[in-house]
């Protein structure tokens, strides 16, 4: 079990200073009041609707230590700590709680609107592939030396104080790199602070999240806060590098900003990173991967223009971690690719399933618009928008209208809000498209996929767009299981397919 001085944990947190207690014993850091006691340090972080400093009096009344950056009165004899601001300095103090893990791995940071879980398992593979030990926390899973778990986290990025206590197990575990997909929500809550990074890397900047984010220059401030992090981390012999992507809108205002080495990648033109001789096909791609004068063939399993952007992505930061060209050509063509993401599903039906995470507009339209190519019949999709204000409803509803040739508009997460009222508003974007005939409404998930497979016809392509890798629904009622594969994979069995000599893809 971890123990700390609270005197000697401030001494390590810039800007913090002892108000009482400095012998106090701490055994756990934490941002939640519930259960905190004796051992524990709570740290007061203001929310978007409460304020932790209303509950730092109860937490000291039950025996934890408290961590404050306004004046509170707390019970007599409680142990207490100042600190500037209690959202930044809760990186800090779990970072120097955990032995600051950071500075013991060789660390990439992944952020971008679309392609970050993929970039983030490509890079771990890659790494792990040329002999690298290589820890990941991602939106599907988490993995410290062998010890790997799904991310049930409900957050990409995890409260400051888990991502440390990852990053101190990864080094246990004999890891030496570590890469860490970064969301924009996870940079300006500061739950990314203190991890040291080597690498910042970016996939793109889209228009999702202007409900948190009040414009998109605001959204690409918090990204770019990425690259500040990463500028100013602790030096540990590797030059401190933004990837960047050339063909996105972001790259001109991201070229700018101070660090000290940038290396940019493209599909489409010159660059430090490109990919040549491109092919595509349903089930993967072909490339050549250039680097410095240096050509590699790269076979890709997995479909798509922008995986093949995601996978130059991933190579930038093998190579600034010192992977060669070859052995980093050699780790993409080995990855077998990312759980729901345009995860096929093949029990010998002679129509394709394809899975993805798509759940924003952006990227159901891109998931759209790569599967458009390989459709010999009729495009048709399952979707449905979240019970959370960020998302573009009605945005979803146009791309679908604009990508698919028949669609279903279903419940995905509506937490709180009521599923009709999600499915209306989503449908207000498919203006011009008529409900009945080129799309449906259907509520229940199960139901409508069955309907979408029921109606596909050889050649057809079904996209089941929302859920991927999840393995939960958030509805009102709470969290229910869900599993998107089992699912159509059952209803394709209710259909007559999945017979002996059926294969998954």
């Amino acid at each position: 079990m971890l123990l700390m001085r609270l005197s000697e944990l401030a001494a390590g947190v810039p800007g913090a200073a002892v108000t009482a207690g400095g012998d106090y014993d701490v055994r756990r850091v934490t941002a939640d009041s519930r259960g905190a006691g004796a051992g524990d340090l709570f740290v007061a972080v203001p929310g978007l609707t409460v304020d932790g400093h209303e509950f730092a009096a109860a937490a000291a009344a039950g025996g934890a230590a408290v961590a404050l950056m306004r004046h509170i009165d707390l019970p007599a004899g409680a142990a207490a700590l100042q600190v500037p601001d209690t959202r930044s300095g809760l990186a800090e103090i779990a970072a120097e709680f955990y032995g600051r893990p950071g500075r013991r791995l060789a660390v990439a940071g992944v952020t971008g609107t679309d392609g970050k879980t993929t970039v983030t398992h490509l890079a771990a593979w890659v790494l792990e592939s040329a002999g690298r030990s290589c820890g990941l926390l991602s939106t599907v899973g988490l993995r410290a030396g062998t010890q790997e778990e799904p991310n049930l986290s409900g957050q990409t990025t995890m409260d400051a104080t888990e991502v440390q206590a990852w990053l101190a197990r990864m080094a246990a575990a004999g890891a030496t790199h570590a890469v860490l997909e970064v969301t924009s929500h996870g940079l300006v809550q500061h739950r990314a602070d203190a991890c040291e990074f080597d690498v910042a890397a970016y996939t793109n900047v889209g228009h999702d999240h202007l409900d948190y984010h009040a414009s998109w220059d605001d959204y690409l401030e918090a990204k770019a806060h990425l690259l500040e992090l990463c500028a100013g981390a602790t030096a540990k012999g590797i030059p401190k590098t933004a990837i960047l992507n050339r063909d996105d809108v972001s790259y001109e205002r991201l070229r700018h900003r101070p660090i000290e080495r940038r290396w940019d990648y493209s599909i489409s033109g010159e660059a430090d990173l490109a990919a040549g001789e491109l092919q595509l096909g349903p089930a993967g791609s072909h490339f050549t991967l250039n680097i410095g004068g240096e050509s590699h063939a790269v076979s890709l399993a997995m479909p798509a223009r922008f995986n093949v952007s995601n996978a130059l992505c991933a190579a930038g930061i093998c190579l600034v971690f010192g992977l060669s060209p070859a052995e980093i050509a050699s780790g993409l063509s080995s990855f077998p690719g990312v759980s729901g993401r345009l995860e096929h599903i093949d029990l010998g039906q002679p129509f394709a399933v394809v899975i993805d995470f798509a759940h924003a507009a952006g990227a159901l339209g891109n998931a759209l618009a790569e599967l458009r190519p390989h459709v010999q019949g009729r495009l048709l999709l399952v979707f449905g928008s979240t019970g959370r204000a960020d998302h573009d409803r009605p945005g979803m509803g146009r791309a679908a209208a604009d990508g698919a040739d028949w669609f279903v508009i279903t419940s995905d997460d509506p937490v709180q809000e009521d599923p009709e009222a999600i499915a209306r508003e989503v449908a207000i974007g498919a203006a011009g498209r008529s409900e009945g005939h080129d799309y449906e409404i259907e509520l229940d998930r199960r139901t409508a996929i069955r309907r979408a497979l029921a109606l596909a016809q050889q050649g057809d392509v079904v996209l089941l767009a929302g859920k991927g890798h999840e393995r939960s629904m958030i509805t009102a009622a709470g969290r229910e299981p869900w599993d998107e594969r089992a699912e159509a994979e059952a209803a394709l069995i209710e259909l007559g397919y999945g017979g002996a000599d059926s294969a998954d893809a």
